[in-house]
């Protein structure tokens, strides 16, 4: 079929034509209005206890640190993590993953980096989420040494290493989605009204004469 094929498919067929434009709108409507999301980021590196002798932190790490990072964050992603953050003031949804060099079906986790994100509505949220998912992070990094048995100065800690809680807008491609949705609309309007000529030509064949 050619182009002028499909343009007379759409003008015999009013109604799936209105039908696809005015899906097409509430659409567009949607995405022109969509609200604001805010996002605050940060990424935390585990680092070895503190040294009499003077050494970088950042120049080398223990497998025993890249461990600390990898159990943190499977715990903060639990059920249990995110239900102590939510005890702790936490309102919003977050976001933890651990360094990965590799990809998902050969991950490579050999750096102690967790990145913790949250999303949400406000700037506020965004930040207060945030703050709390890292004041539980402390404390159960804190606790879980202390139960089993370091001393208090060869405890693991971390530092925040980049990002901030300063939540910024999450401003996205808004002008691909129109295009996206523009597309789609068009090709399924097209769509529609091709098969309904389709199925009028056949109910014409299939009649007496």
């Amino acid at each position: 079929m050619a182009i002028r094929d499909f343009g007379a498919a759409l003008r015999r067929h009013p109604l799936v034509t209105a039908v696809a434009v005015v899906l097409t709108a509430l659409a567009v409507l949607r995405v022109q209005t969509a609200p604001m999301r805010y996002e605050a980021r940060t990424v935390v590196t585990f680092l070895s206890p503190q040294s009499p002798f003077p050494r970088n932190s950042f120049a080398s790490f223990t497998p025993s640190l890249v461990t600390m990072a990898e159990v943190s964050s499977r715990w903060l992603d639990s059920s249990a993590g995110r239900r102590a953050v939510r005890s702790a003031g936490g309102t919003e949804a977050f976001q933890v993953l651990l360094a990965n060099r590799g990809n998902q079906e050969q991950p490579i986790h050999d750096q102690p980096y967790l990145t913790l994100s949250v999303t949400a509505g406000t700037p506020a949220k965004a930040r207060g989420t945030l703050l709390k998912v890292l004041a539980v992070l402390r404390e159960r990094l804190r606790r879980q040494q202390a139960v089993q048995g370091a001393r208090p100065g060869s405890y693991i800690s971390w530092q925040v290493a980049a990002g901030s809680d300063r939540a910024v807008p999450v401003l996205g491609r808004p002008s691909r989605a129109l295009l996206a949705v523009l597309l789609i609309g068009g090709i399924g309007g097209t769509y529609a009204a091709v098969t309904a000529d389709r199925r009028r030509n056949r109910k014409s064949a299939a009649a007496p004469a």
